[in-house]
């Protein structure tokens, strides 16, 4: 066993050089322990504030835990759960959703009380989502353009007091979203029962008090009276399935799209290579 630094028991040696401060330590060779001895005096001796002592087999990558020129690892796993004084809390649980369900559903309840006898939502256009990859999909938009107000016959000013949505800066930009957002307004029109502002002078369009009597509100998300705009247009999007014939199963469809690839691929090559054999074979005659 080979010691860092070493000597006798209950004997001293010197580890500083240094002219200011020398230190001193003291080796038990009983106990393997090495003991550091500090004396102070007014001439040359200081406190010693550290001392190590390395076996050589101490040092072999086996006793130190991991091999190699590696982090030392120091893995915090607490977890916290909760935001207090120490600690904002890296954790969100979402335990009162059942309770949220019920606090929407009680909202909803309370608002088509307080807006008798308008439906719960306004009526809103059927959308087409933006970017490429989801213009394919229908949604619900902020409000209806001026335009197919227009085409509808309806007053914005008026489409606002009967629950429709009013957007003034959406513009049309097709011929057949135009025409879906018109019938939308119109079949919504067909249904709608106005009440009367003064029974005793019913004006012209206002509903009598038999058609009030009879009238139901309209409390669901997005209105009974016309469907989501999304559930046709997936409908629509979903090719019916077929059974594959003998000759489908025949066809390679692989192969006959890479011989299509190639095809406009060197579509220039091959016509300047058949310019070419055409022109050779002019000269040999």
């Amino acid at each position: 066993m080979t010691k860092a630094a070493a000597c006798h028991s209950n004997e001293f040696f010197s580890l500083g050089n240094r002219p200011d401060s020398v230190s001193f330590a003291v080796y038990d060779s009983s106990q393997h322990v090495a003991l550091s001895a500090c004396f102070r005096s007014l001439d040359n001796f200081y406190p010693l504030r550290s001392l190590f002592f390395f076996d050589s087999e101490d040092l072999s990558a086996s006793k130190m835990g991991h091999g190699g020129n590696n982090a030392v690892p120091h893995v915090h796993q607490r977890k916290h759960w909760t935001p207090s004084c120490t600690h904002k809390g890296n954790f969100r649980v979402h335990l009162d959703q059942p309770a949220k369900k019920i606090a929407r559903r009680r909202r909803r309840l309370e608002k088509a009380r307080r807006v008798f006898p308008r439906p719960l939502t306004n009526l809103k256009p059927s959308v087409a989502c933006p970017t490429v990859r989801y213009n394919m999909k229908r949604r619900l938009g902020a409000g209806f353009s001026l335009e197919e107000l227009k085409a509808a016959e309806i007053h914005p000013k008026f489409a606002r007091t009967i629950g429709i949505a009013v957007d003034g800066r959406r513009k049309n930009t097709s011929e057949e979203g135009l025409k879906v957002n018109v019938q939308r307004l119109k079949t919504y029109m067909a249904k709608l029962v106005v009440f009367p502002l003064n029974h005793k002078k019913v004006q012209k369009g206002e509903a009598s008090d038999a058609e009030c009597k009879t009238a139901v509100q309209d409390r669901s998300r997005f209105g009974k009276s016309l469907p989501h705009p999304s559930t046709k247009a997936v409908k629509e999007a979903v090719l019916p399935t077929q059974k594959l014939t003998k000759e489908d199963k025949k066809k390679k469809v692989f192969k006959f799209l890479k011989n299509a690839l190639s095809a406009e691929r060197f579509f220039g090559e091959r016509i300047r290579r058949a310019e070419k054999k055409a022109e050779a074979a002019a000269k040999k005659k």
